[in-house]
């Protein structure tokens, strides 16, 4: 006779997160510049996306949209766009259409509050809603005196003529393009105001924002499609916009979530704290913006905040915008060469910065430059190293400052380097005159550089302290720090 013996059965290892390389793609680039031969553009566009690309996110419009809606209204400037919409064509369909079909995963991103330019005369990016109820808006004091801030005009989901506008988008965009998706992404940061009110006020409405995640959710799982959100980068964060993303989570009202500052990069977020809320299954992804620290990107930098923010626990980088330029002719991929997993990323040389206060809100992280040095006294400041960029066979720190400073790292000095040289430490992409951006108003000239070189083995994974002394008799501000290491 055969015995059965009840062996115990071995503990199921949980799902593997969901690894992706996002790009998150704002779509006017590529609506505003259409030609008569829409088709091949579009399909121009799809060619060029390198195959590390997992995740394709397309932007259906900001204030007005870039498809034919019949709830809001079409961006009125693009005139291309407009004139393919009246021969009954629908560019931005098409585009997912392919998107879908190449492979990718493939979504809508919906910009929750997109206030560029809210008071120009010819009202090319007023939401409809705001037409018919102007005050609507989350500040409309603020709108009445004349305060210039953007986000005084994003709508208020507190006001029932709102919430019913948003959900009738949500909805239509959904029917119709629910078979040329995976799904669809809430964009809460873009931009980052969505109810009225100062302080513990916002956090006492969140209600009226969770609301409108579980109607995305019915409503995207009525057609088996994804939802994911788009946060702020910290938990605090969160608190300060409205947006109770712990109770989502828990609540499985989303599929994933990925952190980000507003239109700036830092190299590290809180990750671990989201991590905690969540429970381990939750995919967490984070975004790398168009800039860091004064600067727009470039491979080394986007190589050395993918590094940074893996250390810190994401699963994955999305980048925002990165194909969203009109500048570029075409859009350099190769720079993004790597970003798909950790140890590609690291790949040297990389190019690391500090944060600084140039688009910096409340929800925001805090930005540590510019920083005023009074004389004949230091500042220091936190340089965090994530420990796949060393070792490095050679470093160098440039400032952006107007005097030489005396600099340390972990109380070792550095040697300042008096030479000729560029400002800064790789090449960098110069933004043209007359951009939305005034990044080029701010490129050291090289009398505003200060290049200071020393031996790596200096450097630390994670903390590091640089101390900034200024030895001269007047005040001296530093308003960029760059790291470079090889």
């Amino acid at each position: 006779m055969l015995l059965a013996l009840a062996l115990p059965l071995a503990a199921a290892e949980p799902p593997a997160r969901p690894h992706r390389l996002i790009l998150d793609h704002d779509g006017h680039a590529q609506f505003s510049t259409l030609t008569t031969d829409f088709r091949a553009d579009i399909d121009e566009r799809i060619r060029e996306i390198p195959p590390n690309v997992t995740t394709f996110l397309l932007c259906c419009g900001a204030g007005r949209f870039y498809f034919p809606t019949k709830i809001g209204l079409v961006d009125p400037r693009l005139k291309q766009l407009n004139a393919e919409h009246a021969k009954g064509n629908d560019p931005f369909g098409y585009f997912l259409e392919k998107l879908h079909a190449s492979g990718r995963e493939t979504f809508i991103t919906y910009r929750m509050n997109d206030v560029h330019n809210p008071t120009d005369a010819d009202h090319w990016n007023m939401p409809l809603v705001r037409e018919q109820h102007p005050d609507v808006i989350a500040r409309p004091e603020a709108a009445a005196r004349g305060d210039p801030e953007w986000m005084n005009w994003s709508l208020d989901f507190s006001q029932p003529e709102a919430d019913h506008y948003l959900r009738a988008m949500l909805t239509e965009v959904v029917e119709r393009y629910a078979k040329s998706m995976d799904g669809l992404q809430l964009d809460w940061m873009r931009f980052p105001r969505h109810l009225s009110g100062v302080g513990d006020e916002v956090w006492a409405k969140r209600e009226y924002l969770t609301r409108i995640v579980e109607f995305a959710r019915q409503l995207t799982q009525k057609h088996g499609l994804k939802l994911s959100v788009r946060v702020p980068s910290t938990p605090r964060g969160c608190r300060v916009l409205g947006v109770d993303v712990e109770d989502w989570v828990k609540r499985g009202l989303v599929d994933f979530v990925t952190v980000s500052e507003f239109l700036d990069t830092d190299f590290s977020m809180p990750i671990g704290e989201f991590r905690k809320m969540f429970g381990s299954a939750m995919p967490i992804y984070a975004s790398v913006e168009i800039e860091h620290g004064w600067q727009h990107h470039n491979a080394e930098s986007l190589r050395a905040a993918a590094t940074g923010l893996y250390a810190c626990g994401a699963d994955g980088i999305s980048l925002f915008n990165f194909v969203g330029h009109a500048d570029f002719g075409v859009v350099p991929y190769e720079w993004i060469a790597g970003l798909e997993s950790p140890s590609t990323a690291a790949r040297k040389p990389l190019l690391f910065s500090l944060p600084v206060n140039k688009y910096r809100k409340e929800m925001d992280q805090p930005a540590v430059l510019p920083v005023q040095i009074p004389a004949h006294s230091a500042v220091t400041l936190a340089l965090n190293i994530p420990p796949l960029a060393l070792p490095a066979w050679r470093a160098r720190i440039l400032l952006n400052t107007d005097a030489p400073l005396a600099v340390a790292i972990d109380g070792r000095a550095l040697e300042r380097v008096p030479t000729i040289h560029p400002p800064e430490l790789f090449l960098e992409y110069i933004v043209p005159p007359n951009n939305f951006s005034n990044v080029s108003s701010h490129r050291p000239t090289r009398d505003q550089s200060q290049l200071y070189r020393f031996d790596s083995a200096l450097l630390q994974p994670g903390a590091n302290t640089l101390e900034l002394r200024n030895e001269t008799d007047q005040p001296v501000e530093v308003r960029r720090v760059n790291l470079g290491l090889w």
